[in-house]
């Protein structure tokens, strides 16, 4: 009821409630004393109860009783009501001690600040306790926790004050800095992480929001460990990435995402290095609605290109991206082309009309089941397609191409590694013969540049969505091995990589993050059931499988790490690998065309087997459409060797 009216109005219903209590209190100090009521000379309450009043009301002001949320007062509340009738009891006591008025027994004014502490005491309780029963029933909020009493955490805190329909109700916030503790921040009190235990065991709380965004991703990680340790599951506000850009606001909490899982921080960008390839300039992205495609789309959208062009096949994909990016950047001029990449005619006539400087060619096929057994059009859209994409390019003037490439593309086992390293070196090819027709036409080259990841965090088809589904419908969650790894980057620092990679780009060379170590992804599978299930009890079982056609137990990111020098950004790396002369990758891939072409599957492994030496396929590669086998993405490859392992509370 109280939340029908403001917060000046319900400050005014608490001091109005003090007043009753002490007026209550004084009539029954003179009954205790002289026996009987109404006390003989009523006049004596008339300049009692304003002097009484008149101390401990502002002194309760002072101590922010006032300014508490009953719901939610915190453990300090009876204290500080102490320390208000401790200080108005000296202050009346004084003069009548002094002036000893006649007919008034002094000792009124000790029992009445007895009576009153009780009341007030036990009054602010069975509000806050009729107060908590009733939201619980009637807006059945789940009481939290907010870790961080920064400004991110007070935010959070006050949208959810404000918001009827919000689903969580802090009871407190938590913090490392013991200058915070014991304060109170909008009637929430802030104590230390030792006295969390005793906070959730008096609310029921089992959840806590994490509202420290700017908290490095080692630092985080750990914290969300301890609290698993605890039974409490955790939440998260936007990443500090996310904040900034304007993509989610802070009051959208949500699971906490694997990239808070990673034990090391996220690369910060070079924020010259950003605008140094987008602001200002025409720019077209291929893929434009995949993961890694929209995420670069809306990083160059923020830093105000002059024109941004979408080029997708997906028509559905298409429309989300265009939607998405139009009402956020309503000033943006956009175009939204639906071609494929394949289509070499076309993507040139975009890439003339928009006047395009910059292209991030980010169109790819990515699923190493799925090229596995669909070879050929894997092959075409990812080899032949890089390469039409590079030469329309370069017929239409731009000043700098950046494929995407992968770490699956350094000593491949599955067609689609083969696949990136193949268009790795198309791309070198086009900018060879760039660089001869700039040094004939005396002008400077368009500069060809290529990236690898390692795997994108919630990237469609990664295993983070797929272990996340997995746990939501009770298991069992499922791994390849028990000592597979891979390496891994938030789809932030991928795009960050490549707008950076761009501006620093010479001209062939491989960019690469700096990513730590390896991940096992037993171990991620691990984090992710502890994070969702520790409030639960429940128990999630892990199933090893086997790794299936085309997979590696490990990843690499370079052919030869000797190559691998530093670039302009401390975090990010370049390298110059070896690779044939540019004529035997041109002959290679005219080759490969032409089988392609003829449907040739034996012809086209022969081929790119010459064209990426290091290709070594782990068993014979089929196409599922001329065999007519069914079920290849999840047959293993080798059969598992651990056992299952039921992982919980």
């Amino acid at each position: 009821m109280l939340g029908l009216f403001s917060r000046r109005q319900r400050q005014w219903f608490k001091v109005a409630i003090d007043v009753a209590i002490t007026s209550t209190a004084l009539l029954a100090a003179f009954a205790i004393r002289l026996g009987t009521f109404p006390p003989p000379d009523p006049v004596v309450i008339l300049w009692i109860l304003p002097l009484v009043l008149g101390t401990r009301l502002p002194a309760f002001a002072w101590l922010g009783l006032y300014r508490e949320n009953l719901a939610r007062p915190g453990g300090g509340m009876p204290l500080r009501v102490l320390t208000g009738e401790a200080f108005s009891l000296l202050a009346v006591s004084a003069p009548l001690f002094l002036f000893q008025p006649p007919g008034f027994p002094r000792s009124v004014v000790v029992i009445e600040a007895a009576l009153s502490t009780a009341l007030l005491i036990a009054g602010r309780e069975v509000m806050t306790a009729v107060l908590m029963s009733r939201l619980r029933r009637s807006r059945r909020r789940e009481p939290v926790i907010i870790y961080g009493a920064g400004n991110a955490g007070v935010q959070l805190a006050g949208t959810m004050g404000q918001d009827a329909n919000q689903e969580f109700w802090p009871v407190c916030f938590v913090d490392d800095d013991p200058v915070k503790q014991g304060g109170r921040i909008d009637g929430l009190e802030v104590v230390a992480p030792e006295a969390m235990s005793a906070v959730c065991e008096r609310y029921g709380v089992k959840r806590v929001l994490l509202a420290i965004p700017s908290l490095p991703g080692w630092k985080r990680r750990s914290l969300i460990e301890r609290l698993v340790a605890q039974g409490l599951s955790v939440s998260s506000v936007p990443n500090l990435i996310d904040l900034v850009s304007g993509r989610l606001p802070l009051s959208k909490v949500g699971e906490v995402g694997a990239g808070d899982l990673l034990n090391r921080e996220e690369v910060p960008p070079d924020e010259d290095l950003l605008r140094a390839e987008a602001a200002g300039r025409s720019v077209l992205v291929t893929g434009a609605g995949g993961s890694i495609g929209s995420e670069l789309c809306r990083q160059i959208a923020a830093l105000g290109p002059k024109v941004l062009v979408l080029y997708e096949i997906s028509e559905p994909a298409l429309y989300q991206i265009e939607l998405e990016l139009a009402q956020r950047f309503p000033d943006l001029r956009l175009a939204a082309v639906l071609g494929s990449v394949l289509d070499q005619e076309r993507l040139t006539a975009a890439l003339r009309a928009h006047e395009v400087e910059s292209v991030f060619h980010a169109a790819a096929y990515k699923h190493v089941p799925i090229v596995e057994q669909n070879p050929l059009p894997g092959l075409w859209n990812n080899v032949v397609g890089t390469w039409r994409a590079a030469e329309a390019a370069l017929r239409a003037g731009v000043s700098s191409f950046v494929l995407i490439s992968t770490d699956k593309a350094v000593r491949p086992t599955s067609v689609m590694g083969a696949s990136k390293r193949a268009a790795e070196l198309a791309c070198l090819l086009v900018g060879s013969r760039a660089a001869e027709l700039a040094q004939c036409e005396g002008r400077s080259a368009p500069r060809f540049t290529m990236v690898r990841f390692g795997n994108v965090l919630d990237s469609a088809g990664s295993v983070v969505p797929l272990f996340r589904r997995q746990i939501d419908a009770g298991g069992p969650v499922t791994v390849t091995h028990p000592d597979v790894t891979r390496y891994f980057m938030t789809v932030q620092e991928a795009a960050q990589l490549v707008l950076q990679a761009g501006a620093m780009g010479k001209g062939g060379e491989v960019f690469l993050l700096e990513m730590g170590e390896p991940v096992r992804i037993a171990d991620l599978a691990r984090s992710m059931i502890d994070l969702t299930l520790a409030a639960t009890g429940r128990r999630i079982e892990i199933r090893y499988t086997g790794l299936r056609p085309g997979e590696k137990l490990h990843e690499e990111l370079l052919i030869d790490s000797s190559a691998c020098e530093p670039s302009a950004h401390p975090k990010i790396f370049r390298a110059r690998e070896a690779a044939p002369a540019p004529a035997a990758i041109g002959e290679r891939l005219h080759e490969l065309e032409q089988a392609l072409i003829a449907q040739d599957l034996p012809a086209v492994l022969e081929v790119l087997k010459e064209l990426v030496p290091d290709y070594s396929p782990a068993g014979a590669v089929e196409d599922c459409a001329v065999t007519g086998r069914s079920g290849l993405s999840f047959e293993p490859r080798q059969p598992a060797s651990a056992p299952r392992v039921a992982v919980g509370p």
